[in-house]
């Protein structure tokens, strides 16, 4: 069995996911007070990383687990209703040459995966839209019903998406050379060598530096 794994942000997506999902809370006319002071939690982290005193990897943690405060006291349904709604507007940022990469690999009987540390929830809009055959991502604390803030969402790093990979495949049996991985970022380092066929898209520059060395494909 060969395997294409998918990364989402910057990767199917041209735009990162956070903030198409709080354009998409304004546009869904929900409350702006939220919205604003979710934002403006965010921003010390990302001056950090800009001026280097944060890695990337630790400001979308930290990034990601302030944006989520958006939806305190909303029930697991109302959250996959505003993915719902939310999905059609960040499908116009899918990457057309990433599109085409998914269908010829469905076609050339790989098994599909779109693994990501986007929300889950958002996630499973895409990967039945595309006919992914599996869909990892981050999934939101509940209890009883309604999300808990007290408890961190669960960040899927590089390690951890190797990690999800080997429990999911753990009865399978995988041809690891003739799989394909797709990534843009140098977090996605420990994926894309986990195969035989790693590409890189719209790369950031240290992984686009480490793709051209090794001369993996870059799209």
């Amino acid at each position: 069995m060969k395997v294409a794994i998918f990364d989402f942000d910057g990767t199917l997506t041209t735009r990162e996911t956070l903030p198409c999902l709080g354009k998409d809370w304004i546009r869904q006319k929900r409350s702006r007070i939220r919205y604003f002071r979710t934002l403006f939690s965010t921003l010390p982290h990302l001056i950090l990383w800009k001026t280097g005193k944060l890695s990337r990897e630790h400001m979308k943690i930290r990034v990601m687990h302030r944006f989520n405060r958006i939806f305190t006291g909303m029930t697991g349904e109302e959250i996959i209703t505003f993915f719902g709604l939310a999905y059609p507007n960040l499908k116009n940022f899918f990457n057309p040459v990433v599109i085409e990469e998914i269908k010829a690999a469905k076609n050339e009987g790989y098994y599909t995966v779109l693994l990501s540390g986007a929300h889950a929830g958002l996630l499973r809009f895409v990967g039945e839209d595309l006919g992914f055959d599996c869909v990892i991502g981050v999934e939101l604390p509940l209890c009883k019903g309604v999300y808990d803030h007290r408890r961190p969402a669960e960040f899927i790093d590089g390690r951890a998406k190797i990690n999800l990979l080997k429990q999911h495949f753990a009865d399978r049996e995988i041809d690891w050379q003739a799989s394909r991985a797709y990534g843009d970022s140098y977090d996605d380092l420990k994926v894309l060598e986990m195969v035989g066929v790693p590409v890189a898209v719209n790369a950031e520059p240290r992984l686009l530096a480490h793709a051209r060395k090794m001369n993996w494909r870059v799209l």
